[in-house]
């Protein structure tokens, strides 16, 4: 199937889709057909696009992602994280229509999950500045008098791995080229054979994995990777609930606790993401990783027991 590029628009793809007929030499000819249901019509055309218009807003959200890492030097710390998420979004979409796309879907999506991780170390960095900066304002007074030493570690840390990556990949011309041929692989997947019982069934899916994975979490609350793994199935999910709303198909009532929720554990990650920091290869003095270490242990405890 051709897709649509990412510059055409969603409203587009839902506007009246018309095929016409072309008569052959002589004129046109009168063809009896049986007047069908207008309402089953209907629901079978919304069926038939949904595909198409779910591999715009995916192409569109890779040619997000290229745009981002494409950034000047001083906003590539934001261009990062941005095209994270956008491909991250890709993923969830391709998630969506994981039965109908087949093995194709599948090796687009591990490939923009190589494509991600690839930059995470980059995004941790940031993230980790950032988790400093957030402190300030909640942090004991012992801790509030490192913290501008502590935060100016982090930001030559960061800087110094960004310089070392686009010393490897300037511009992040490979990346870049590898989300534009991922781009044509998308265009390639059979998006016309996804129906909307396919994407709602991904949905549920999707919601069952949340389910299990935060029953592990809580289970398992100091096992950091159980909660790293919750988080990423919540978030999926609530990008999956964009995604419907997107594609004007029913969102679930609880879309918006999952929010609330996903935003808890963003701020819980923010301490697990302090503790992985005070070990070996630390940017830290001992006496700043003691005080680092002592209160996200605290607050992390805090945010996670029942």
């Amino acid at each position: 199937m051709a897709v649509p590029t990412a510059a055409s628009t969603v409203g587009s793809m839902t506007g009246p889709m018309t095929d016409p007929m072309i008569a052959p030499a002589g004129g046109p000819v009168t063809v009896s057909v049986p007047c069908p249901d207008p309402v089953a019509v209907a629901g079978t055309e919304r069926s038939a696009e949904v595909g198409a218009r779910l591999a715009v807003l995916a192409a569109g959200q890779l040619q997000l992602a290229e745009g981002f890492l494409a950034s000047e030097t001083a906003d590539l710390h934001a261009g990062i994280h941005q095209a994270r998420k956008s491909i991250r979004r890709v993923r969830s979409a391709l998630a969506l229509g994981r039965r109908a796309l087949g093995v194709g879907g599948r090796r687009l999506d591990a490939e923009l999950g190589r494509l991600c991780r690839g930059l995470s170390r980059l995004r941790d960095a940031q993230a980790l500045v950032e988790a400093l900066q957030r402190l300030r304002d909640k942090a004991p007074r012992e801790l509030q008098a490192i913290l501008p030493a502590a935060g100016a570690a982090a930001c030559q840390r960061r800087d110094r791995l960004l310089e070392q990556a686009l010393a490897r990949d300037p511009h992040f011309a490979a990346r870049r080229r590898r989300l534009r041929a991922a781009s044509l692989r998308l265009q390639r997947l059979d998006w016309a054979a996804l129906r909307t019982a396919d994407i709602s069934k991904a949905a549920q899916r999707s919601e069952r994995r949340v389910g299990k994975a935060g029953r592990r979490a809580r289970q398992k609350s100091s096992d950091d990777e159980s909660w790293h793994v919750f988080r990423r199935r919540l978030r999926r999910l609530h990008q999956q609930d964009s995604l419907l709303a997107a594609l004007q198909l029913p969102v679930r009532a609880e879309a918006k606790a999952l929010e609330r929720q996903a935003h808890a554990l963003g701020e819980a990650q923010d301490n697990a993401l302090l503790l992985a920091h005070c070990g070996r290869g630390s940017p830290f003095t001992p006496a700043q990783r003691a005080l680092l270490r002592k209160t996200a242990r605290e607050r992390l405890r805090d945010a996670r027991d029942p």
